[in-house]
């Protein structure tokens, strides 16, 4: 994938698999995820590929995708992180253009989503807000006594942005299942 802004984007492999790791275990401290980046490494598809952001030869980030087989018309962004030192300096902006613009090209899709959890004034949001659609509280996996604080977002590829309306995606089942992986 090329940048339009100077940015380089390397497909995670087996070359730099440790490397894509340990940003996962540093910015997602809870809920790393080995297994998932083994798999993009191994069996790199167009819409399941992580890659490493540099800009000149300093690394500064990771973004991916990824999808559900029982949601076609939907390709979801995966593992996307700006390194704590490269914040708020446009990177996450244009890395998140980026990624948008290598889903529009595979022509596959007609939307492109992410889901996040909210936390007051975390600065992604604000990011997320700015670039995407549409947002929605995504509450399907929230019990009587156990809330998930997630929110979908959704951009319009090739068609005008919808809502995802609470279509089940097993978000809590896979983040107790990092948590138990760590």
């Amino acid at each position: 994938m090329d940048s339009l802004y100077g940015l380089t984007y390397i497909p995670v492999d087996m070359d730099n698999l440790e490397l894509a790791f340990k940003i996962q275990k540093e910015i997602w401290t809870s809920d790393p995820d080995y297994n998932d980046l083994l798999d993009k490494a191994q069996n790199r598809a167009d819409n399941n590929c992580s890659f490493l952001v540099y800009h000149d030869n300093t690394l500064i980030g990771i973004t991916g995708v990824d999808f559900y087989k029982e949601y076609e018309d939907t390709i979801w962004l995966d593992w996307f992180a700006i390194l704590p030192e490269f914040r708020r300096k446009g990177y996450g902006k244009k890395v998140l253009l980026d990624t948008i613009e290598y889903c529009k090209n595979l022509k596959k899709y007609d939307y492109f989503r992410l889901d996040t959890t909210y936390y007051e004034n975390r600065p992604a949001l604000y990011l997320y807000d700015d670039v995407m659609d549409l947002r929605e509280d995504y509450t399907a996996e929230d019990t009587d006594t156990v809330k998930n604080n997630f929110i979908i977002y959704t951009y319009g590829l090739n068609k005008k942005a919808e809502y995802w309306n609470n279509k089940y995606l097993g978000l809590s089942e896979y983040y107790d299942n990092c948590k138990e992986e760590k």
